[in-house]
C-alpha cells in the first residue's frame, strides 16, 4: 500500500472540506459548515495516520510534522471552542487561519523523517506533539486577541489560550531536552532551532508577568498576544520559505 499517496489524497480532501466549511460559514449556513468541518477533521486525522506509515513502518514523528499537524490542532480548537458559551460566536472565525495554514501546507510540503537511532525514544514524539499543540494555542490566542481588539468579542479568552500554550510549551522544552540528551548527549544545542524555542519561551514568560503590572491593560496584553502569534508563525515557517526561495532562486 502506498501510504504517501494515501496521505496526500486524504490531506487534499480534508483541505477541500475545510474550505467548504469556511464558504458555508460565510454564507451563514452554519449547520452545513460545522458538518463539513467535522468531516474534514476526521479525514485529516486519517491522513496523518497514513503519513505515520510513510516508510511502511509506523513513525509517530511523521504524524506531527508542523505543516500538517498544526492545522489539525486548529481544527480541533475550532470544534472545542464551539462548545464554549463565551466563544461560540468567535469559534467559526478560526476557519480563516485554519484554511490559510492548509493552503501553506499544500504549497510548502514537508519531507518525511526516516527512521533513525536518534528518534527511537518516546521523548521525540512527545516533544513534537506538545510543541505543535502549544504553537496552535499561541496562534489561536493571537487570533482571538485580534478579534478582541476589533471589538468582535468582549471576552478576553485569548489569555487562557496563551497561558495553557505556555504550560504545554514548557513541557515541550523538558521533553525536547531529554530527547536531545538521549540522541546527541547534549540537553541544548546552540542552533537556530533551539534558540528560537528558547526565545519564544522567554517571550511568553514575559507575557505571564504582565499580569503583575498594573501598567498593562487587557488591550495591551492583547497586542502582546498578537506579537507572540506572529513570532510563532515566523519561527514555524521561516525555514520552509527560505527553502522555497533557494529552490526558485
Amino acid at each position: 500500500m502506498n501510504f504517501a499517496a494515501s496521505f496526500f489524497s486524504l490531506f487534499f480532501l480534508a483541505a477541500g472540506a475545510y474550505a467548504g466549511s469556511l464558504l458555508f460559514m460565510l454564507l451563514k449556513a452554519r449547520r452545513t459548515a460545522w458538518v463539513l468541518l467535522a468531516c474534514g477533521f476526521t479525514v485529516h486525522s486519517a491522513s496523518l495516520l497514513a503519513r505515520g506509515w510513510h516508510f511502511s513502518t509506523f513513525l509517530p514523528l511523521n504524524m506531527m510534522s508542523e505543516q500538517y499537524f498544526l492545522p489539525w490542532c486548529l481544527a480541533a480548537a475550532t470544534l472545542a471552542l464551539r462548545q464554549s458559551p463565551h466563544s461560540r460566536d468567535t469559534a467559526p472565525t478560526l476557519l480563516v487561519p485554519l484554511c490559510s495554514l492548509m493552503a501553506l501546507a499544500v504549497f510548502l510540503p514537508a519531507s518525511a523523517i526516516p527512521p533513525a537511532p536518534q528518534t527511537a525514544t518516546v521523548f521525540a514524539p512527545l516533544f513534537f506533539f506538545s510543541e505543535v499543540i502549544a504553537h496552535a494555542m499561541f496562534l489561536a490566542g493571537g487570533w482571538l486577541a485580534a478579534l478582541f481588539l476589533g471589538n468582535r468579542t468582549a471576552h478576553a479568552s485569548f489569555n487562557t489560550w496563551a497561558v495553557w500554550g505556555f504550560i504545554i510549551f514548557s513541557f515541550a522544552q523538558v521533553t525536547g531536552a531529554a530527547w536531545s540528551w538521549l540522541g546527541w548527549s547534549l540537553p541544548f544545542h546552540w542552533s537556530e532551532r533551539h534558540l528560537l524555542s528558547a526565545a519564544l519561551w522567554c517571550f511568553y514568560c514575559a507575557y505571564l508577568h504582565l499580569h503583575f503590572s498594573q501598567r498593562w491593560s487587557v488591550r495591551g496584553k492583547a497586542w502582546f498576544a498578537i506579537a507572540g502569534a506572529v513570532m510563532v508563525f515566523a519561527s514555524s515557517y521561516y525555514h520552509s520559505f527560505v527553502m522555497l526561495g533557494v529552490k526558485h532562486g
